[in-house]
């Protein structure tokens, strides 16, 4: 008989999906089912659908926004230079103090953040309120974790030479009651100095004083002496040389005469102008540099000076003096050498003063919001050179530096922290078997750290507690009831016609089945369908024996196996009653009393299948703690593990599942990640001489290299052909740093020893030395290649000794400057004295000397000219960032050499040049990468060749010469293997009849139902079924509820 599929009615709709509005995506979907009454019986159309599924939207007037998440950031966290440096560096130590270019971080936080709920401001008030949550709800890029920063680099005082000391002077010119006097001397801050301690704090002492007796403010310089006059109006003999004097005050600067009115006038000199055969002497020279800068027990300051014999005295004139009188000695530097100076400590803590009330707060002092003024002391002691700490007096009061100053306290910052995330989930609501309690945890993240006195961070950001034992997960199975009495199937049944009923022969025996939870409690037949397997058969053949039928007890169960895989196992029956006699029943080959059977075979190998993984590190808890990784501190390298499937194979060659080989599924192999090896370089060797003795030159020191990089390690910077790299920076040498210094000529030799007076031609020498000239004049001698050579004055010459009537002149001065431009028509001249007059009827030679100014000869073009910009140069402590580049400005002659800048500044040229400009070295910045994702789904389900893949991102490219990232930002490991199953048709069994059972209370009835053709679902392997609606689909059977 034909029959068309029944279905019943539509279910009712299920809730929508979406449960807010969202305007991205407002639709959300909702199901209705219905299920299959009748199956369709020899008709060729099908089921229809038995799932309806339609778009709904949630907007309405009770409908909340969908919630939205974004990402959020804390502060960054404090600019560090020492992520930067490398390797070698970091091994070298001494990384305090370090600046310039450096690194900070910060840590990304997802939060729910509705724009339509909140609107987000960075305040305080939003910081507290947004809790972190699980970061995968945020979809959005993610902001970055890392930047750049500078940390200002402390610009080291740098003071010029002192000065020469200064005469003995009141302590206060203003106050001369006080007996007390010092000699002082000073140097300057040359540059603007910034440094911990601020501004000139980190600065050393700028002024030396010496205890002396009768001090004076205000004392008589001598300019010059004037023309020596004879006495009582004559030509020749004994006088007196006036000086010239002005007035100066301690530190040597003229000032009004009035002022030295209390001063010791210098009195007029003893002279003498030679006769006309009396002997001539030169000149005294100047005074030499003072041997010694103060007198002590086994030291004293001299000084000397000399002269030479010009001229021989003839008859009745006055003899020369004897060689000792032609120099003179006097003391110098006769102060002890004992120096005192004020000595400061650093400034310490700004201390709140709470008497300034009105002080506004929202001031800002070096760009950081202050809110209160405070004081700062130091100590300042009295030090003595070299001895250490004495009593206040002996410094001068006056100059005593400041003890106290105001400063201003930045504004306390509290420690902000978000609330705790909500607990993590505990992963599965029920588990199977003996399974660890698993934890969950929680963390919360610092948005501010504390600062300037501020409340502390709590200790915990991180919390963590065991999930709740979960209740053991219900597995399910078939009970199966016994079997009913054995019922004669109707002969119109079996004939399709009617007939008489029979009272044995074949016939059919149903039993009932219930759901079970492994417990043993009742469950919902549902389950069983779901998660039991097959459902066992509802009906066997049985046989009513008739009289002549052979009777059997019911078969024993089977006998047991020994485990070895080719045993056997028995079961046995006997004969009954009458059939014992019987010779048809005695018949084994048609009833036979014993059944054999193989044992199941439980024979496994254990198999390597696939290739091996990546070598992956064995991975640490990971702390949710203040700051992302910084460079380096994540573990790269190192002794990892690789893994290889195993496959487990019965006897049959037939995949099963791992467990049976008692193995976990993989094989472990331990390996190596090599670790980068950063490109080594030598320590910079010292800076060579500035190549130029006067004017801007180069100074040069250099690296060479140690070891090559491997392995990914930093690359090395640019090397030369002999591996070295150089640093070159400008330098520049003051031109009078080395001076030529003279002594007096010698008396002129004669070399015409016949004549009988001692005149005529003749050579004189004089000693030249290379000398090193300080504030207090040329002090040591040198090696002369320190010295100009061109500048070299002459150690020898000709000369001529006048006779003793002849007229005797002194040395040639200096020559005039010329006057620019020197174009050939201007001339320069020098003159000589008149020493001694000659006798009558003898002349003088000229008194002046002229010359044409010849260019590059004796006339000279100067001009300034400026270096190229150095390299870009960096404090001692950076690494890289903000620099200078310098440039140096010299005076060039124009010959082409360098000189003192005072020639060209004399000229008043203009100086439109900038010497100083910033500059960037760029940051090595190693490679920063993710941490390593969690390793995906398998990409195949069961099988040999299912893959999982973890991977990581470049948080921060590498920059310079940092480290680059790694080649391998994917890795993947072999899934565990697993057999795989799915369900095959068999063929069409041959129509049967069955018996439909259905259960009431306690009885129950057995109808025959005409049968139809069943297609089995057959497992190739394992116990689950396809899904309910599959076997309704099949009509595999079909149930109306309550126990089968």
């Amino acid at each position: 008989i034909t029959k068309e599929c029944q279905v019943s009615e539509w279910s009712e709709w299920s809730p929508c999906s979406k449960t807010c509005f969202d305007m991205t995506s407002p639709k959300g979907n909702r199901t209705r089912t219905r299920t299959i009454k009748q199956f369709p019986v020899g008709s060729e159309s099908e089921c229809p659908e038995l799932e309806e599924i339609e778009q709904c939207s949630s907007q309405g007037d009770g409908v909340a926004p969908c919630v939205m998440y974004g990402w959020r950031t804390t502060e960054w966290t404090e600019c560090r230079v020492d992520p930067l440096l490398s390797q070698q560096d970091k091994r070298r130590g001494n990384q305090t103090a370090l600046c310039g270019g450096g690194i900070q971080t910060r840590e990304v936080y997802c939060v729910q953040a509705n724009e339509n709920l909140l609107s987000y401001l960075n305040t305080l008030k939003e910081k507290e309120a947004s809790k972190p949550v699980d970061r995968k709800l945020c979809t959005g890029p993610v902001p970055s974790t890392t930047q750049l920063c500078h940390i200002p680099c402390p610009i080291e005082c740098e003071v010029s030479a002192w000065s020469a000391w200064g005469p003995c002077t009141y302590e206060s010119c203003e106050d001369q009651q006080a007996k007390k006097g010092f000699k002082l001397r000073k140097r300057s801050i040359t540059n603007e100095p910034t440094g911990g301690t601020g501004g000139t704090g980190n600065c050393p002492h700028l002024l030396e004083a010496i205890p002396c007796e009768e001090p004076s403010c205000y004392e008589w310089r001598v300019v010059r002496l004037e023309e020596c006059i004879p006495d009582n109006e004559k030509h020749c003999g004994p006088g007196t040389q006036v000086p010239e004097v002005v007035c100066i005050n301690s530190d040597g600067e003229e000032v009004d005469r009035q002022l030295c009115r209390d001063a010791i006038y210098p009195i007029p000199i003893v002279c003498e102008v030679p006769c006309p055969k009396d002997c001539v002497l030169s000149m005294w020279s100047g005074w030499s540099s003072c041997s010694h800068t103060c007198s002590g027990k086994t030291t004293e300051g001299k000084q000397m000076r000399a002269r030479s014999i010009l001229a021989y005295a003839g008859e009745g004139g006055i003899q020369c003096p004897n060689s000792s009188a032609l120099q003179e000695a006097r003391s110098c530097n006769e102060h002890p050498c004992t120096v005192y100076h004020w000595q400061t400590g650093p400034w310490g803590q700004c201390i709140e003063d709470v008497s300034v009330s009105t002080f506004n707060s929202s001031t800002s002092w070096n760009g950081e919001a202050t809110c209160a003024v405070g004081m700062q002391t130091r100590k300042i002691i009295c030090v003595r050179v070299n001895v250490g700490q004495v009593g206040p007096k002996k410094c001068p009061e006056s100059l005593r530096p400041e003890t106290v100053r105001p400063c201003l306290l930045p504004c306390r910052k509290d420690c902000i922290v978000t609330p705790y995330s909500d607990w993590t989930l505990c992963s599965s609501p029920c588990q199977e078997g003996d399974v660890t309690v698993k934890q969950q945890s929680r963390h919360r993240v610092i948005l501010q750290l504390p600062a300037n006195g501020g409340r502390d961070c709590p200790d915990t950001l991180y919390e963590e507690k065991e999930c709740e034992a979960p209740p053991v997960c219900y597995t399910y199975r078939w009970k199966t009831h016994k079997w009913r009495r054995c019922q004669l199937v109707p002969w119109y049944v079996r004939q399709d016609s009617p007939g008489a009923h029979e009272t044995c022969g074949p016939g059919l025996q149903a039993r009932a089945i219930t759901c079970r939870r492994q417990d043993g409690g009742p469950a919902d037949i549902s389950e069983c369908l779901k998660y039991a397997g097959p459902l066992p058969t509802l009906t066997q053949a049985c046989q009513i024996p008739c009289q002549d039928d052979c009777q059997f007890t019911i078969w024993s169960k089977f006998s047991s196996c020994n485990g070895d895989c080719g045993a056997v196992r028995t079961r046995k029956r006997s004969l009954v009653g009458k059939s014992k006699r019987r010779d048809k029943c005695k018949n084994s080959q048609l009833y036979p009393l014993i059944e054999t059977q193989f044992c199941p075979c439980d024979k496994y190998n254990a198999q390597p299948v696939g290739n091996w993984s990546d070598c992956i590190l064995p991975e640490g808890k990971v702390e949710v703690l203040l700051g992302m990784k910084v460079q380096g501190d994540i573990k790269e390298c190192g002794q990892g593990y690789r893994y290889q499937a195993m496959a487990c194979y019965d006897q049959n060659s037939r995949l099963v599942e791992t467990a049976r080989c008692n193995s976990h599924g993989y094989i472990e192999e331990a390996c190596i990640i090599p670790c980068p090896s950063d490109c080594k370089l030598s320590e910079w060797s010292n800076w060579s001489r500035c190549s130029k003795s006067c004017g801007s030159g180069v100074k040069v020191r250099s690296k060479w290299l140690r070891e090559k990089p491997y392995n990914g390690g930093r690359p090395c910077p640019k090397l030369d052909h002999v591996n070295q790299v150089y640093e070159v920076v400008p330098c520049h040498s003051d031109c009078n740093q080395y001076i030529w210094v003279t002594e007096p000529w010698s008396v002129c030799k004669v070399t015409n020893v016949d004549l009988k007076e001692n005149c005529g031609e003749g050579v004189q020498t004089r000693k030249v030395r290379c000398m090193q000239n300080t504030v207090d004049g040329p002090s040591d001698t040198v090696e002369d290649y320190l010295c100009d050579p061109e500048e070299m004055p002459l150690g020898a010459r000709r000369c001529t000794l006048p006779c003793p009537e002849d007229c005797v002149m002194s040395e040639w001065g200096q020559w005039s400057r010329c006057s620019l431009p020197c174009n050939g028509s201007n001339v320069r001249e020098r003159s000589a004295e008149h020493l001694r007059q000659p006798d009558e009827g003898k002349a003088c030679p000229a008194s002046t000397e002229t010359e044409p100014c010849s260019l590059n000869k004796n006339c000279y073009h100067y001009d300034y000219n400026v270096t190229d910009w150095s390299t870009c140069q960096l404090s001692e402590k950076a690494v890289c960032g903000n620099g200078i580049k310098t440039r140096m400005l010299d005076c060039v002659r124009s010959d082409g050499k360098s000189v003192d800048l005072k020639y060209c500044e004399v000229l008043g040229l203009e100086k439109t040049w900038q010497m100083n400009t910033s500059c960037v070295v760029e940051c090595p910045v190693n490679c920063q990468l993710s941490d390593w994702s969690p390793w995906s789904e398998c990409s195949q389900t069961c099988g040999l060749t299912g893959k999982m893949i973890r991977r990581r991102t470049v948080n921060q490219p590498f920059q310079g010469d940092g480290r680059p990232c790694p080649s391998q930002i994917e890795q993947f490991k072999p899934c565990p293997v697993k057999p795989c199953y799915r369900w095959q048709y068999g063929h069409w069994a041959e129509c049967k009849v069955e018996v439909k059972a259905a259960m009431e209370i306690c009885n129950y009835s057995v109808e025959c139902i005409q049968g139809y053709l069943v297609k089995f679902l057959l497992p190739e392997k394992g116990n689950r079924t396809p899904d309910q609606r599959t076997n309704q689909r099949t009509g595999l059977f079909k149930v109306r509820g309550g126990n089968l």
